[in-house]
């Protein structure tokens, strides 16, 4: 699995998409017996209400005021949350742009699952199916992480591992401004290379938000930071025309 490294998990200043140890869920422990219902009396078992998903109001973000380049396509990414409209910067990324749209009209994120949610952080998809089987990938893309965009909130930006030009079908919404531990930097000690941002988010943040809420925890071959409730990608397409603003 690529994913983004919280500080948590290593330093976010080398942070790479590499693979989660797989490690099987382990059994529950068995539930204890009820408690035997008095003679002459039926037991009633009220079942507890749904967990309901708290979305906290979205972190300020130095997005609204950054001169976004012109959109060359737009994309509507379906999940069972609902949809998120992005639109794309091929002329910062052109590779990028044209491997998202490979991917997308090949069907390859039919029925994924976003696999990987970090509050507060990002959401992340595009590798695993619904039974978390790994879908096959072509080559990766070249390195286009030094394009300038950066890693604010509402972005949409390229997995990968630690080799800069391994980026190849997971990506990531930003749900915070991350630029400082995720973009492409240079000083007198040399480069850090960044994750590419390749587009954005125009219409759906709350989708996003509503999955970056959800509770998390083990499954598949994953040891955390996946949702306990699947949420589904049923499909990301290609859109001719930026939708008209509702």
């Amino acid at each position: 699995m690529r994913f983004l490294a919280r500080s948590t998990c290593a330093a976010l200043a080398a942070a790479t998409l590499a693979a989660c140890s797989a490690k099987k869920d382990e059994p529950a422990p068995a539930p204890a017996a009820p408690a035997a219902a008095p003679a002459g009396d039926v037991a009633e078992e009220t079942p507890p209400p749904p967990a309901e998903t708290v979305v906290p109001p979205p972190p300020p973000t130095r997005a609204d005021d950054f001169a976004w380049p012109a959109a060359t396509d737009h994309a509507r990414i379906s999940t069972s949350k609902g949809d998120i409209i992005v639109e794309l910067y091929g002329s910062k990324a052109p590779k990028t742009v044209a491997n998202f749209l490979q991917y997308a009209a090949d069907g390859h994120y039919d029925r994924t699952i976003i696999h990987r949610v970090v509050a507060g952080f990002v959401v992340q998809g595009g590798g695993y199916g619904v039974a978390y089987n790994e879908r096959p990938t072509r080559d990766p893309v070249p390195y286009e992480g030094d394009n300038g965009l950066p890693n604010y909130r509402t972005t949409l930006a390229m997995a990968r591992t630690r080799d800069p030009n391994s980026a190849a079908a997971q990506w990531y919404v930003n749900l915070a401004d991350n630029n400082e531990s995720l973009d492409h930097f240079v000083n007198d000690l040399g480069i850090r290379y960044g994750y590419t941002v390749f587009g954005r988010v125009i219409d759906g943040m709350d989708v996003a938000d509503a999955i970056g809420a959800v509770p998390t925890g083990p499954a598949g071959p994953f040891e955390a930071e996946v949702p306990r409730e699947a949420v589904v990608v049923t499909r990301v397409e290609r859109l001719s025309e930026r939708p008209a603003a509702e």
